[in-house]
């Protein structure tokens, strides 16, 4: 049995193409197959927000200063143009006193962590960003907030990688696991059989289907992000903004009486990008791997982004599409070496962070995987704080 490579890496995303070239940068011959092409699940279908005011306080927000920290020297390092934007700033304007309660309890978690995040009126949220609605109460503020684009950076790993020598195989779907006892020792695929001495899940919403053929119980399950593209408009905003509600949905659902809000998890997260159109979500809905856009979710989505900028009732969207994000009932990813199945590691259910954690991902489990140690630690994130072994 001839191996095949070091590592084998299964899913094209941005998690595992971090991984890849993270692993190819140490030496490891790495083997990266995808079952469609690069970016064609989360990473091709999201907007672009490296901050920390959309972070748990916490294990997820020490791990994102870790992260954010790369992206400053990250597309040099990489050889692309990834197009971040350093300190595009932040934002999360407020519509109530409930909201803005809220708010500032976690930012005041958040801010723990030695992030400059900031409560600020809606005087001061103008003065940053005039077109907003002049009626709202205020704003939670970060600076520091960053954007890039997704699409470009899992792109940009990838070429990396392929520079360093590893090999990327899209188009091939992975079938089975192979297996000799509790040891992975590969994939069966539509291609053929590969072998190697490690095989990373980085399968994102796919993750558990991947899991199961290990015998394991991974509990990550997808959940749909609509958005809507724009026509490119003139200079409009700065910011990488979400309203209010982005954060009370994710970290105090409870507080949501809106049923309708609460079942489609429903905020707006809107930025602009570099050719001038406008990037508009976004929704959260438990509708398995279905990636269609509703009528519904897209209407509920402008009316939102009106109501924080009226301007954009005037302008036109050109297409709509949805991606599928990785969900843990934590709402922390899996990132480590499962235990009780020697020669396979979990890099997946990052949900809405995998692109600002992509480079801490793919250095630290790289690191963990060729000494045994990582540099920072991943203890938080163990995928076996879960019971993934099925009796």
């Amino acid at each position: 049995m001839s191996k095949d490579a070091d590592i084998i890496v299964i899913g094209g995303g941005i998690i595992g193409s971090s991984v890849t070239w993270h692993l190819s940068k140490l030496g490891k011959k790495v083997l990266q197959i995808e079952r469609e092409d690069l970016t064609r699940g989360a990473a091709g279908a999201t907007d672009g927000v490296v901050g920390y005011h959309t972070k748990k306080p916490g294990a997820q927000m020490e791990l994102a200063v870790q992260s954010i920290a790369m992206f400053e020297h990250l597309g040099e390092e990489l050889g692309e143009d990834i197009e971040y934007g350093l300190r595009c700033g932040g934002m999360q304007p407020v519509e109530d006193q409930l909201q803005w309660d809220i708010l500032s309890e976690i930012v005041e978690e958040q801010r723990k962590s030695g992030v400059d995040i900031r409560m600020i009126s809606i005087e001061e949220a103008r003065e940053i960003e005039p077109m907003l609605a002049p009626d709202l109460k205020g704003a939670l503020y970060s600076p520091t907030g960053g954007k890039v684009n997704p699409i470009k950076l899992t792109m940009a790993f990838a070429k990396a990688a392929k520079r360093n020598g590893a090999e990327i195989l899209t188009e091939t779907e992975v079938t089975d696991l192979i297996m000799d006892g509790k040891t992975v020792k590969g994939v069966k695929t539509t291609k053929g059989d590969f072998y190697a001495d490690a095989v990373v899940n980085a399968c994102g919403a796919w993750a558990a289907n991947i899991g199961k053929m290990a015998g394991l119980d991974i509990p990550i399950q997808p959940r749909k992000g609509q958005l809507i593209v724009t026509e490119p408009t003139g200079p409009f905003m700065d910011v990488t903004l979400q309203c209010a509600r982005y954060n009370v949905v994710k970290f105090r659902p409870e507080a949501v009486t809106d049923q309708e809000a609460l079942k489609m998890g429903n905020s707006l997260s809107i930025e602009q990008t570099e050719n001038g159109g406008l990037i508009i979500g976004g929704t959260r809905e438990f509708v398995g791997f279905d990636r269609e856009n509703t009528l519904e979710a897209i209407e509920t989505i402008l009316r939102r982004a009106v109501r924080f900028f009226p301007a954009l009732k005037d302008v036109c969207f050109i297409r709509c599409f949805a991606g599928l994000r990785p969900y843990t009932p934590d709402g922390l990813p899996l990132i480590g070496k499962v235990n009780g199945l020697e020669g396979f590691y979990m890099a997946a259910g990052h949900e809405g962070d995998g692109i600002a954690l992509s480079p801490i991902t793919g250095k630290l489990l790289a690191e963990q995987i060729v000494y045994g140690k990582e540099s920072y630690s991943l203890k938080d994130f163990d995928p076996n704080r879960f019971a993934l072994m099925k009796e």
